[in-house]
């Protein structure tokens, strides 16, 4: 099972996507923190549509649902640029076969 389906049908958070299957298009990426060997604690982009959801064991992750809110305009930096250059996000949950 990959990330992106643990995310999406086990966990119901969709707001990641499936997009190419092939980690291209973005529409998949979650961020994962972790600690390193010296206790620092890392972060990493990963494409969720091609990591195994045991891979993630131990890790912290966050989706686009963990960046920000609409309650009380408190947007994440990066949702309120979506906003202010009018950007979208597909829609598109799977295009592809499981």
């Amino acid at each position: 099972q990959t990330l992106l389906s643990f995310l999406r049908d086990v966990m119901l958070l969709t707001g990641s996507k499936l997009g190419c299957a092939e980690g291209g298009c973005g529409a998949c990426t979650v961020m994962l923190s972790k600690k390193d060997t010296k206790g620092q604690i890392k972060h990493i982009t990963v494409n969720a549509c091609l990591m195994p959801v045991l891979a993630a064991d131990g890790c912290h992750i966050t989706t686009i649902e963990g960046i920000g809110t609409v309650r009380g305009n408190n947007l994440h930096p990066i949702q309120k640029s979506m906003v202010e250059m009018h950007g979208s996000q597909c829609g598109k949950s799977h295009i592809f076969p499981h």
